[in-house]
């Protein structure tokens, strides 16, 4: 027996008005209405629900980028940015492929979402994924594409089979200022090293002349009707309007609201019941800390004594402070108020000492009693103090060696 094929509804942005289509996947398409004012909406069947994103609603931009597969979403990030390119901020606003790598450096097409409402006129049958229009389309390789999109042109530029550019123009026609347009992207792509050459431009519109878009191009023009959408299993987008993740949400969050209220007694009952357990179970573990706080707090104040007193002796003990505390010490004799220190040298085995004195007998008297100060474990050596001619003082100098 064979597998029936699910049936999908696909919304596309006609030439003026939106249309729906239904069909299968990877087959052409059936057009089953079109809509004449605002956007459309899909019926509420079972079948699969496609919205085809129009150019406007889009950005769909080619660029060089370095580094890693892994790392292009977050290239790309950055490469909107310095275009001044915003985008909804969740993850199905925006995918990345490469189109082709070389040395190093991956030529990616960046699809992002613009910030703009989902063309939708009913938000009751959400679609199931979101495409790109052009995408619904079989597009000819290494071309340049024209039609309307709901009375707007656009154009899409493929490189080999696959899509890498697609914008909505600003011009109306394809008169001298459209084509002056268009010149201007491919110009444009051409400096990125994005666009090589294109094998021909196809029309699928009716307006503009196909000679002098020629002469003014140097590529062969052909104008055909635009194909029949259909619906590739390849084309796979991954996007999601922010508006639609929404509402899905919020159907979500009143269809289990419907289903607690339907529970009714019960639900509150085990709610009530799990409630009370986990209050004894608080209440346990808050018996339980206290009793911990209770042990802990005389252990507690034990050990701030001891920071107190490690910080009453902190300066005795810090190596830091260890010469302060040995200049203080050469200071005890009572000589020390007759002389002036001019140096004081200290390293861990010995101290120098360099002194004045506005006479020779303090000199003397100080390196007297320094010898026998008993907090400093040294043996001095010291020199007769020198006598200057001209005011009479004495310079002193003094070699302490530490005693093992």
């Amino acid at each position: 027996m064979t597998k029936r094929k699910q049936k999908h509804e696909v919304l596309v942005p006609g030439d003026s008005a939106w249309e729906l289509w239904t069909g299968s996947l990877g087959a052409a398409l059936t057009r089953s209405k079109v809509f004449e004012e605002g956007p459309g909406a899909f019926t509420r069947d079972g079948s699969c629900h496609v919205l085809a994103l129009p150019a406007a609603s889009l950005w769909v931009l080619p660029a060089w980028m370095k580094g890693g597969q892994a790392h292009l979403r977050d290239m790309a990030l950055l490469h909107l940015e310095r275009l001044g390119v915003r985008t909804p901020e969740h993850p199905e606003s925006m995918f990345v492929d490469s189109l082709t790598e070389q040395d190093g450096s991956h030529l990616a097409r960046v699809v992002a979402l613009k910030d703009v409402p989902t063309p939708l006129a009913d938000f009751r049958v959400l679609p199931d994924e979101c495409r790109l229009s052009a995408s619904c389309f079989p597009l000819p390789g290494n071309s340049l594409t024209v039609w309307r999109e709901l009375g707007r042109l656009v154009v899409a530029i493929t490189i080999g089979p696959r899509l890498a550019y697609f914008s909505p123009l600003s011009a109306a026609r394809l008169d001298h200022t459209g084509l002056a347009e268009l010149n201007n992207i491919c110009l444009q792509l051409t400096f990125q090293r994005v666009l090589s050459s294109l094998s021909g431009i196809v029309l699928w519109i009716d307006d503009g002349d196909v000679e002098s878009i020629e002469k003014a191009t140097g590529v062969t023009v052909v104008r055909q009707e635009r194909p029949i959408p259909q619906v590739a299993a390849s084309s796979k987008s991954g996007l999601m309007p922010g508006d639609v993740i929404a509402t899905r949400r919020a159907g979500e969050a009143s269809t289990r609201s419907r289903l607690m209220v339907l529970s009714g007694a019960f639900v509150v009952s085990a709610l009530v019941a799990a409630f009370m357990v986990f209050m004894s179970m608080a209440v346990r573990e808050r018996d339980a800390l206290r009793e911990q706080v209770a042990e802990i707090t005389p252990r507690a104040a034990k050990v701030e004594n001891h920071r107190a007193a490690w910080q009453e002796v902190a300066t005795a003990v810090d190596p830091n402070s260890y010469p302060m505390e040995l200049l203080l010490r050469c200071m005890e004799p009572k000589a020390s108020n007759e002389i002036t220190l001019t140096h004081f040298e200290c390293t861990r085995d010995t101290i120098v000492l360099r002194g004045r004195a506005v006479e020779i007998s303090p000199a003397l008297k100080y390196s007297q009693e320094l010898k026998q100060t008993e907090s400093l474990a040294f043996a001095w050596e010291s020199a007769t103090p020198t006598i200057s001619q001209a005011d009479n003082s004495a310079t002193f100098e003094m070699k302490g060696t530490r005693q093992p």
